[in-house]
């Protein structure tokens, strides 16, 4: 959507359609200049079809590669990150072992090396089994924690280092913030930014947070902006955020916003282009940020975000 009607910054524009097929609440990120797409399920009244087909993207050609599916336990609400050239991702939905008696939240990690196309296990995540974390990476290190159980009704504010050299975790602060569950997080500048989301019994929130790694420290921030949410997703591009999409307590978003991480500052920017979603997947690769898939509808199409353009 360009912004001639709106006076916005930013341009959408739509690309070709993800040729995995349309699903909900995959998990996207970057390593290096590709793309990453993971998981999610096709969700249609009560019938349920998880995935575990791994793609890349590469925008350059704007072409998807299907890659080794993902071994891990979950196929959605992963998180993870990327350090070093590798992805690393786990926690989340799902069993491919069943386990009579057990609840389907996951602790297995998981290395991909795409100079191979191989999938090795790390450590489990330091915290208990949950879904719907935020994790980012900051100086080669990577962040996890946050998320909920099977029934929503518990807040984990738990947050984790993953040192990939050691294959090791240490727990650190906790999340000072009201959410715990489809919250909005990225990195920026040496440190990681985390806000908005749920928490039970379902309070959607507006807080944002700054978390220093040198002194372990998480300080309040400028507020989010547009309404309150769950389910937003976001990228980074130079030395701003961006957060947008994700449910309302009345209504499946459609506007963006961008955070200004030098002055601490939020402004609109152009709404997307495409249908109003939540669950879906995100990454910026070169300036450029990308969204696809989602909730509602198991939608399949992709779209760029340009900053800048009129």
């Amino acid at each position: 959507m360009p912004n001639s009607e709106n006076a916005l910054p930013g341009l959408w524009k739509q690309l070709g359609d993800f040729p995995g097929g349309g699903r909900v609440r995959p998990f996207g990120f970057a390593i290096g200049a590709k793309g990453y797409l993971i998981g999610g399920a096709i969700v249609d009244g009560f019938n349920y079809t998880p995935f575990y087909d791994f793609w890349e993207y590469d925008p350059a050609a704007d072409k998807w590669t299907k890659k080794a599916s993902y071994p891990g336990q979950a196929s959605e609400y992963i998180k993870g990150f990327s350090i070093n050239g590798k992805g690393y991702v786990g926690t989340g939905f799902g069993q491919r072992v069943f386990d009579p008696g057990s609840f389907p939240q996951n602790k297995d990690f998981w290395e991909y090396d795409p100079s191979a196309d191989k999938w090795t296990r790390k450590a489990d995540f330091g915290g208990v089994a949950r879904e719907n974390c935020v994790a980012f990476e900051i100086n080669g290190t990577g962040y996890l924690g946050l998320g909920t159980n099977n029934n929503y009704d518990v807040s984990y504010k738990d947050f984790w280092k993953y040192d990939a050299t050691a294959d090791k975790w240490t727990r650190v602060a906790d999340y000072p913030g009201s959410g715990s569950f489809g919250v909005a997080a990225f990195s920026c500048n040496g440190k990681g930014y985390v806000g908005l989301g749920g928490a039970a019994p379902s309070i959607i929130n507006q807080d944002f947070w700054q978390y220093e790694p040198a002194l372990d420290k998480w300080t309040q921030k400028a507020s989010f902006t547009g309404k309150s949410r769950v389910f937003s997703a976001q990228f980074v591009i130079g030395t701003d955020g961006y957060v947008g999409l994700g449910e309302t307590v009345s209504q499946t978003a459609d506007d963006w916003y961008q955070y200004n991480t030098i002055t601490d500052t939020w402004k609109k920017i152009t709404p997307f282009g495409g249908a109003a979603r939540y669950d879906a997947a995100s990454f910026a690769i070169n300036g450029i940020g990308y969204i696809t898939t989602g909730n509602p509808a198991n939608m399949s199409d992709v779209w760029k975000y340009t900053p800048n353009k009129k």
